[in-house]
């Protein structure tokens, strides 16, 4: 069956790249190879012209002319055969590394560790995980994977002063009901409203309620107003959504309460989602980081190492499936007071559990939501304000703000954000 694979992956280069190494002979090994060195030079090198290639390297051809003569001979795989034979493959190796990790000794550590490794790693093999490296003289290859990395067209802090990227981790650190679930749900209709598809996750809240904020968003509707207009039903409210952002060519969203949900699940699912419903997710939102769970669980993990292994997984994810992804994650008890307390911003070092989690982000922001009374608030009417968000950039790689920049914005009944074009010192508190 591997001559198969091989054979099926002369026309599909992302099977040869995942046939383990382990179930391979040297000469089938350099087969690949030399079928991977001629694709730099041609698009579709030849049985032929591989074995050309071989002939003049190897001392003794008669194994390499049989193993020439048998790949002719056998026949390119369906789909779901060589999904079948890639599955048999990694599984057959794996046997094969636990066979071998019985037999090093427990001292052996560094070979433990590495065989250990490379069993995880096979586990969590999946089609194209692994892409081809870009050639620095292939110009249209550049050209590909600049186009796959373009910026989001979002009014993103309203100035396009934070060009939303694919392949990057973003998260806000904020306190408990500090605004956090309210600010991503602004990010969700951002994106939409630019087209984007996106699915949220909606960890701490029915999903109910994160889809009741997107229509008040994009429909200007206060929470009183929205309160009356689905008293019986939610159907009026979602005929005016649906017409109005058909009308104003809005992306999709898709809310899931997926509790728990492993990271590499959610992978799972946006290839099903491709897959089923045609539909290419453009960003991922977690509400809460840590209420999803790691790919590979850790016996015995400390929840600082839990929690940083997450955001590893999270940061992964973006890069493999190329989409933006948006978390957020909480302070810790003493931060939170102090935030609270003195009116200060918290700093990555302040976060409840896992420093290390922030090493995994591209861009962080901290969080602070000041709000206003309940006399002082209209609610029936859009515009009035319900409080006050101050951003503060915590840390960035994309961009013109820099770490302590900060940024003001109002929000109304409606959950809507509205950035204040003013000094951050002449903003009176509340």
């Amino acid at each position: 069956m591997k001559l198969n694979l091989i054979k099926t992956g002369l026309l599909h280069d992302s099977i040869l790249n995942q046939i383990p190494s382990e179930i391979l002979d040297p000469l089938e090994i350099d087969f690949i190879n030399c079928y991977k060195q001629q694709k730099l030079i041609t698009d579709k090198p030849t049985i032929k012209t591989i074995a050309q290639e071989l002939l003049s390297k190897q001392q003794d051809i008669q194994p390499l002319r049989l193993l020439i003569s048998e790949i002719n001979k056998t026949e390119v795989l369906t789909k779901a055969e060589w999904e079948l034979a890639l599955f048999k493959s990694r599984s057959q190796a794996t046997t094969k590394l636990v066979m071998q990790l019985a037999e090093v000794e427990e001292e052996d550590e560094k070979t433990r560790t590495i065989i250990l490794r490379r069993i995880m790693e096979l586990g969590k093999s999946k089609e194209k995980q692994y892409h081809d490296p870009i050639n620095a003289t292939n110009w249209q290859a550049l050209t590909r994977a600049e186009t796959e990395e373009i910026y989001l067209t979002i009014d993103w802090l309203q100035r396009n002063d934070v060009p939303l990227k694919k392949k990057v981790l973003y998260a806000f650190i904020a306190t408990t009901n500090g605004g956090k679930t309210i600010l991503k749900t602004w990010f969700s209709f951002k994106l939409i409203e630019a087209g984007k598809n996106v699915l949220y996750l909606a960890q701490e809240e029915p999903y109910s309620d994160t889809i009741r904020r997107i229509h008040q968003t994009a429909l200007g509707i206060t929470e009183s107003k929205y309160r009356e207009l689905t008293t019986e039903t939610f159907q009026a409210v979602t005929e005016r959504y649906a017409k109005h952002a058909k009308d104003n060519g809005y992306g999709e969203i898709y809310v899931a309460e997926w509790a728990g949900i492993k990271v590499g699940t959610i992978a799972d699912k946006l290839k099903e989602f491709k897959e089923f419903n045609g539909i290419e997710i453009d960003a991922l939102v977690v509400d809460y980081g840590k209420l999803v769970d790691t790919t590979v669980s850790k016996k015995n993990a400390q929840e600082w190492d839990r929690i940083s292994t997450i955001f590893q997984e999270l940061k992964i994810l973006a890069m493999e499936q190329q989409i933006v992804v948006m978390t957020s994650v909480q302070l810790n008890r003493e931060a939170s007071q102090k935030l609270t307390q003195n009116g200060t911003m918290a700093d990555l070092h302040d976060v409840a559990g896992a420093y290390d989690a922030m090493t995994h982000t591209n861009y962080c922001w901290s969080v602070r939501l000041q709000s206003k009374s309940g006399e002082d608030i209209d609610y029936d009417n859009p515009d009035s304000s319900q409080g006050m968000y101050t951003l503060m950039v915590q840390k960035q790689k994309y961009g013109k703000l820099r770490k302590g920049d900060q940024r003001m914005f109002h929000w109304n009944t409606a959950h809507q954000l509205e950035e204040l074009m003013v000094d951050v010192i002449d903003i009176p508190e509340f």
